[in-house]
């Protein structure tokens, strides 16, 4: 089985230091609840190129990016007991550098790291761990199953027979042993 495993909102709550940069800088005042839908930097009158830069800002402060779970290094090992694990993101070639020394630091062993990635239901994987409300829709009409990281901003994903909502990487396992 071949597992394909986000970065940003499942491994990694980076959404936790980009807010800490939008608060510290600009207005409105957000929280963690309060980013319900995946496009959320639309209400606050930014550019796509301006949440990413803020995104990147957060990942270049990499040791401030807190594990999305606790006892992730485990809960990776006992999922790629299950299948091979790739982590595959769509963040930038150039926070490459700042992701692979996060992923060492917390011990998260995989396959492969797949950096850039625009079109993750094109790669063919079996089984996506991921929080994005666009790859159930990717998904439509393809091969593989989405776990969908339980977040604020996909919570208008309902379940189906293709996208199963979980709360962490110990429901990934279940799912996949069951």
């Amino acid at each position: 089985m071949r597992i394909a495993l986000d970065l940003d909102g499942v491994l990694a709550s980076t959404m936790h230091v980009w807010l800490r940069i939008w608060n510290a800088e600009r207005l409105p005042t957000l929280t963690y609840e309060s980013i319900d839908e995946w496009d959320f930097w639309r209400r606050l009158g930014i550019t796509e190129r301006e949440f990413a830069e803020i995104f990147s800002r957060a990942w270049s402060r990499w040791r401030e990016v807190p594990p999305a779970e606790e006892e992730l290094r485990e809960k990776v090992r006992r999922l790629s007991e299950v299948g091979t694990v790739d982590v595959v993101t769509g963040r930038p070639r150039e926070d490459g550098r700042y992701i692979r020394s996060w992923l060492e630091l917390h011990g998260i062993e995989y396959r492969a790291l797949l950096i850039s990635v625009s079109k993750k239901a094109e790669l063919g994987y079996d089984v996506y761990i991921d929080d994005s409300p666009r790859l159930a829709e990717e998904l439509t009409g393809r091969r593989g199953l989405l776990l969908l990281r339980d977040q604020p901003w996909n919570r208008s994903v309902p379940d189906n027979s293709r996208v199963r909502r979980i709360r962490g990487l110990d429901d990934a396992v279940a799912v996949l042993t069951t």
